[in-house]
């Protein structure tokens, strides 16, 4: 091969493998983009599980259902949550699997029971707050979610979610929207911003 051949070879190396890296580089990004999921008004689902030993934060939860509770006299609380698998649901993965072994029945364990706070909030506001009281998981599964007409070969793609269900013995909703009105409004419908720098509640019903 002559001199002026290796260089032209040489260089449609090292062109090909800059051309790869450019590739990989586009494709990593790609796929390191935070995926992004369409909600009505916003609304997005903010848990709190509360371990006997550790305390788990998710934001990765897309469904949460009430499946029973409001009859307290006749029916225990009891909700789904389903969503994205992700790697924030370590300690909720490890209560999966160990009551799977030892049985649901059995809450002489670390993840026997705990309580879960579930937040519905758009934006910085919390619209609703429910607080679950002694909690064990009762089933979980893993399910893939396809279109089924174009899942396969189209750009909607497959999306792998874990299904949680749990049991409680008690729970407690909370309004945080009216709280922060009752702050804001006496029964009468008056401002607090209405008040004078030195007046008070107690000052105006004298």
């Amino acid at each position: 091969m002559t001199r002026q051949k290796k260089i032209i070879f040489a260089s449609v190396v090292i062109s090909a493998m800059i051309s790869f890296g450019m590739v990989q580089t586009q494709i990593f990004a790609e796929e390191t983009d935070e995926i992004k999921y369409t909600k009505a008004s916003e609304i997005a689902v903010h848990t709190v599980f509360t371990f006997r030993q550790a305390v788990e934060t998710s934001d990765s939860f897309q469904v949460f259902k009430q499946t029973s509770g409001f009859d307290r006299k006749s029916e225990s609380p009891n909700f789904k949550l389903e969503g994205i698998m992700d790697y924030n649901r370590a300690y909720l993965y490890e209560a999966a699997d160990v009551t799977f072994q030892r049985g649901s029945s059995d809450s002489q364990h670390n993840y026997g029971q705990f309580d879960v706070d579930v937040s519905l909030q758009q934006g910085n506001m919390t619209l609703r707050h429910f607080h679950y009281e002694d909690c064990r998981i009762e089933d979980y599964k893993v399910d893939t979610l396809f279109d089924k007409e174009e899942g396969w070969n189209s750009n909607k793609g497959f999306a792998t979610i874990d299904i949680f269900e749990f049991e409680c013995s008690g729970y407690k909703p909370n309004n945080p929207v009216m709280e922060l009105l009752k702050t804001t409004y006496d029964v009468n419908g008056q401002s607090s911003l209405d008040l004078k720098n030195t007046q008070t509640w107690t000052d105006i019903y004298k």
